[in-house]
């Protein structure tokens, strides 16, 4: 944050002159009105003077105004600018680690709504308190440069309208957060029933979720009432509170002191009358202030995370490729130990098939053989390289991986694809789509490959051939299929094991899955349990032990 700071600090400084300049200007204008009330009529010059000099101002006022405006909009488009883009850039450094301390609304809502509150509040909320406070202070000074006994007067008012506006609004401000906790409440309950109305149906529970909804939204209207009574009471008490003083100023002028001038009366009644808005902005902002800053120690909190994977330092191998050895590697989450002592090898282009119950670490080999998370002890070896020693794009340049999830982005199936591969032709895509059967799928997309993506327009199954597509075309020495076929028909399976087999001639293919018909065509099967290697089956003796499947 202090790195934005320092970068827009011209800015900054301009957007502070800016509004002390706009804030002197605009409380002259009783000013001068007092320089004509005070004025004798029958000095015509004078009295012209000063006309002038009041158009003059509210001129330049106009002026100042629109030029600070302008800077304050500005300066606010280059913070957010900067602000998320450096959070942004920040958080894709990050190994996969640090992603797993935070869920996703998380980052979201820090990228989006935090940063848009932290902007807000340097040329915001910041902005109108030190506009208020600026013109407050310069209201007070002319006051006493008028007639300092009215000015007490006067400052007496405007520090009891700061009091009650400090009060009351601090307690609407309770009751707006305490209101918009309930609206998220009804929000979330709402979601809820309106998520699962199968659920609602099939159990009678409308009655129960009637009461459940009702009730919050009793206790939301009794903090909605609290909170028109408590806006409605500032007005009125401030209103007292000017009258109060201005009265005493008439007594005094009339009846102690009527010596003062007519424009010093005037010019300390007008501004008791104008501290009101002011005093009452600088609270209310002053509670936003509350809320900004929690945004701001969110985003500094990710921004001192130091969890940045950085892909480029290590040897440079472009064509890594030959056997894959595990020794001894051990490998936890946290606390959470999920590999023990794991050894094996895996000979360059044979196909292999990592098998398992649900949670003893499949999925756990794939990850830390791409790097994607750190092992504790023990080696990885591709080729005969230690892979911790090799840059990590160039590990991840040389794997393809498929995932149980299939990831699909907001964007045409061409570019799902091809992932910014610009060398992947059309013409390749169409030839693997036929290989395994997505031609079909394809030929309903009235834009060919053109067609932008719905996820929830097409099947899981469509999506996971999608992903399976990407991971072919992006040719790579090592193939990792993390559950391929789980939710793909028989039909469609047959052709892609053909055309796993046909992969498996160039590189080398780790199949992590459970079904008979992939476990029977692999090259050897390593068998994980407690995260330990349990057996190894070697192809010879494939056919014989695959019924073990049945009890994995």
């Amino acid at each position: 944050m202090k790195y934005i700071l320092k970068k827009n600090a011209k800015i900054l400084i301009l957007v502070g002159i800016s509004i002390i300049i706009v804030n002197i200007l605009s409380a002259s204008h009783p000013l001068v009105m007092k320089g004509i009330l005070d004025i004798d009529v029958t000095e015509k010059d004078a009295l012209m003077r000063l006309f002038i000099t009041y158009f003059i101002i509210h001129i330049i006022l106009v002026l100042a105004k629109n030029t600070r405006n302008s800077i304050i909009n500005k300066a606010m488009s280059k913070i957010l600018k900067d602000l998320r883009e450096k959070l942004f850039c920040h958080v894709l450094k990050w190994d996969m680690l640090t992603y797993q301390k935070y869920n996703s609304s998380e980052i979201y809502t820090r990228l989006t709504a935090d940063i848009d509150n932290v902007s807000s509040l340097f040329l915001g909320t910041m902005q109108v308190v030190l506009n208020d406070v600026v013109y407050i202070i310069t209201m007070v000074f002319f006051m006493f440069f008028a007639d300092i006994k009215l000015a007490i007067i006067g400052s007496v008012a405007i520090l009891l309208n700061a009091i009650v506006s400090y009060i009351f609004t601090h307690q609407v401000a309770n009751c707006n957060k305490i209101i918009l906790d309930k609206r998220d409440k009804e929000n979330k309950q709402f979601s809820e029933m309106y998520n699962k109305n199968k659920l609602t149906f099939l159990y009678g529970l409308q009655k129960n979720n009637e009461d459940k909804i009702c009730k919050t939204l009793d206790e939301e209207l009794v903090y909605r009432k609290k909170w028109i009574f408590d806006e409605s009471f500032i007005y009125p008490l401030a209103v007292t509170i000017q009258a109060i003083a201005i009265y005493l100023i008439l007594i005094y002028v009339f009846h102690i002191n009527i010596t003062i001038p007519l424009g010093s009366i005037y010019l300390v009644i007008n501004y008791i009358q104008n501290c009101r808005t002011p005093l009452n902005e600088i609270f209310t902002e002053l509670e936003e202030i509350q809320s900004s800053s929690m945004s701001l120690k969110r985003i500094n909190k990710l921004l001192k995370e130091q969890g940045e994977e950085d892909i480029d330092i290590g040897e440079i191998v472009e064509d890594l490729k030959g056997d894959i050895e595990f020794e001894n590697v051990c490998m936890q989450y946290g606390e959470n130990k999920v590999l023990h002592n794991i050894s094996f090898i895996i000979k360059e282009g044979n196909k292999v098939t990592i098998a398992g119950k649900t949670g003893v670490g499949k999925t756990t080999l794939a990850n830390i053989l791409m790097r994607l998370y750190p092992i504790q002890s023990g080696k990885i070896l591709i080729g005969g390289r230690n892979i911790q020693e090799i840059r990590i794009q160039d590990i991840r340049k040389n794997i393809s991986y498929i995932s149980q999830t299939p990831y699909i982005l907001n964007d045409t199936l061409k570019n799902n694809i091809i992932l910014g591969d610009e060398t992947i032709t059309d013409e390749q895509i169409k030839i693997v789509a036929n290989e395994i059967g997505f031609e079909k799928v394809l030929d309903k997309f009235s834009n060919g490959l053109q067609e932008k993506i719905e996820k929830n327009k097409l099947s899981y199954g469509q999506l996971q051939m999608i992903a399976f597509l990407r991971a072919i075309l992006h040719k790579a020495n090592i193939y990792i299929f993390d559950e391929p076929t789980s939710n793909i028909d028989l039909k469609t399976e047959d052709r892609i094991q053909k055309l796993i087999d046909k992969i498996t001639k160039e590189s080398t293919v780790i199949i992590i899955a459970h079904r008979k018909s992939t476990i029977e065509n692999s090259d050897k099967i390593i068998y994980l349990k407690d995260g330990k290697v349990d057996m190894i089956v070697n192809k010879e003796t494939v056919a014989k032990t695959c019924e073990r499947e049945k009890s994995i």
